[in-house]
């Protein structure tokens, strides 16, 4: 096959309300009066920036009819100038249809993620529309950039440090194996949880991601170099990921790679 033919996205269940449609995992049950209603529901909840200084964007909410850890709820926003002009204010949903897609079909293959629940969108004025991201919570993580500015990274053991590498190397390559490319893989992007046992990491935010039946050796190694870079960009991970660090994961994930593939071959062998 073309390294660069899509896979087909999976499909998704449509509610819509006046100018408010959500579309859903369809796997999941959920209350669609209250996602309806979401943005009130919102009020008063801690919540905090993300993409956009200044303005919230990103909450726990934990609805009743929802159990575990609840929910994580993510406001689309525009960072940069772009914020300033059109903060929350996108023209149409396929941007956001097309993460939750990406998204769903990542947990499905086993990608260590968040399990996605839903995107509200509403019409706001013309073509333009108001969205939110809604996926479970991942209780007990830190991005990989928070963890080096808590000064978290550097009170890990040598071990502990090697398993880390090892953990992002493998949800890399997971990611990888699944055929989606990354649209900004960074360290924000990455959520671990350290205590106790190995650690675990997971990739989030797949906004504007790409799925593919393969990804090309030059595709996996933007990934892995956008990744790189952003360990460079900020004082803390300078400071706190070492040079042995950075190529571990680089090593790792090759090791992983090669094994998801074997495995892959060796199931397409048993099915012939």
């Amino acid at each position: 096959m073309r390294p660069d033919r899509p896979q087909q996205y999976p499909q998704l269940e449509t509610y819509s309300a006046d100018a408010v449609t959500l579309y859903l995992n369809p796997e999941l049950e959920v209350n669609v009066q209250d996602l309806v209603a979401l943005p009130t529901l919102l009020k008063g909840l801690p919540g905090r920036s993300t993409r956009q200084q200044g303005r919230v964007t990103s909450w726990q909410w934990r609805p009743e009819w929802y159990g575990g850890a609840g929910l994580r709820v993510r406001q689309y926003a525009h960072g940069g100038a772009l914020g300033k002009l059109w903060g929350t204010l996108f023209a149409g949903d396929g941007r956001m249809r097309s993460e939750l897609r990406v998204a769903l079909h990542a947990y499905r293959s086993a990608v260590p993620t968040a399990r996605p629940v839903a995107i509200r969108v509403e019409k706001a004025s013309g073509p333009l529309v108001r969205a939110y991201y809604i996926s479970e919570n991942l209780t007990d993580t830190m991005n990989l950039l928070d963890l080096c500015r808590a000064g978290l990274a550097g009170d890990l053991s040598p071990t502990r440090r090697h398993h880390l590498a090892e953990a992002i190397a493998e949800a890399i390559a997971a990611m990888h194996q699944a055929g989606i490319l990354h649209a900004d893989l960074n360290l924000q992007n990455l959520l671990a949880r350290t205590g106790g046992g190995e650690p675990d990491v997971f990739i989030i935010d797949f906004d504007k991601a790409e799925l593919k039946q393969t990804l090309s050796d030059s595709e996996r190694m933007s990934n892995l170099l956008r990744l790189d870079r952003s360990v460079l960009k900020w004082p803390a991970s300078r400071r706190l990921v070492s040079i042995s660090d950075r190529l571990r994961v680089l090593r790792t994930y090759k090791e992983k790679l090669e094994v998801k593939r074997k495995g892959s071959q060796d199931g397409v062998r048993q099915r012939e």
